[in-house]
């Protein structure tokens, strides 16, 4: 496996929180906007943390800023395998069937 970048991980991230955007609106269910809205906030935590980083710095390797951003893998590991049972729309869950093993990547050290 090739070392992540910084700027690996914002890719990967900014479109990961406009799939749990979407997964979040486009479900009805209260405990699913919960765990969805919690991934958000979890990933949006990081995603805060890495705009701290200069410009300059998006080609050093990926490292998890945020201690939270170990539950959002977590959630992400244990969210994939049931996605069927509460993502609904074919497109939301295609995002996020290819973007959560590549979430997850990142967070491998």
């Amino acid at each position: 496996m090739s070392q992540k970048t910084v700027s690996d991980a914002l890719h990967v991230f900014y479109e990961l929180n406009s799939a749990l955007s979407d997964a979040y609106w486009e479900t009805n269910d209260i405990n699913s906007k919960d765990l969805f809205f919690a991934m958000k906030s979890m990933l949006q935590d990081e995603l805060d943390e890495l705009h701290k980083l200069s410009i300059q710095d998006h080609i050093y390797p990926y490292e998890p800023i945020n201690p939270a951003v170990v539950q959002l893998s977590d959630k992400l590991r244990d969210l994939h395998p049931n996605m069927g049972a509460i993502v609904y729309r074919p497109k939301t869950y295609q995002r996020l069937d290819d973007l959560i093993p590549s979430a997850c990547d990142l967070f491998e050290m």
